[in-house]
């Protein structure tokens, strides 16, 4: 027999509703799968709206650890807060790359491989403190004037080590790979 619970108010930070199988061994009949298909449909657009500013808001201060150090300087349009050292199209581009790639994770996992994960609030903190060390660590090996070849090398390392911690997916490391090559050269023409 099939059950579909649909969880209260969503743990996660994104404030979608998550949805669950129970029991986790059985499979999904076309109508439970409308039912998720639907259920995920009416979020969408309260999604992308928290995930664009999400990216809009916390961006640019993400991107203060690494202009502190000068890894990146904005040769025009750029704006000096305090410590804060961005370019007036970070929130922008933030808030619609995280809008973007958060968009593309929930249709890859609702469409193509038909399963929806549930969101945890723990997780999410998680996810987003390693983030932060993941970028200040970039920050400070810049600064230490490691050698480009061996900062590459540190930093697949610990992504390697987020994945394997909070994901471990296929789905999860295709998509960090593209991201991670498509990231620093789209960030090039922004720079200069």
């Amino acid at each position: 027999m099939q059950y579909l619970v649909a969880a209260g108010p969503s743990s996660s930070l994104l404030g979608y509703n998550t949805l669950r199988r129970v029991p986790a061994t059985t499979t999904r009949t076309p109508l439970v799968k409308a039912r998720c298909h639907s259920a995920l449909k009416q979020q969408k657009p309260s999604v992308a709206v928290t995930l664009f500013g999400t990216g809009f808001f916390l961006g640019p201060l993400l991107d203060g650890l690494h202009s502190r150090v000068n890894l990146v300087i904005y040769q025009s349009a750029s704006i000096n807060i305090g410590p804060l050292h961005t370019n007036i199209w970070v929130p922008f581009l933030l808030g619609t790359f995280y809008c973007t790639v958060g968009l593309i994770q929930l249709y890859l996992d609702e469409r193509v491989f038909n399963k929806v994960q549930e969101g945890s609030f723990p997780k999410t903190i998680a996810s987003f403190i390693l983030l932060v060390l993941f970028i200040e660590l970039s920050a400070e090996i810049y600064k230490a004037g490691v050698a480009d070849n061996i900062e590459a090398y540190i930093l697949f390392a610990a992504a390697e080590f987020i994945w394997f911690f909070l994901d471990r997916t296929w789905l999860g490391f295709t998509l960090a790979c593209i991201v991670g090559l498509a990231c620093p050269l789209a960030e090039i023409p922004i720079m200069k």
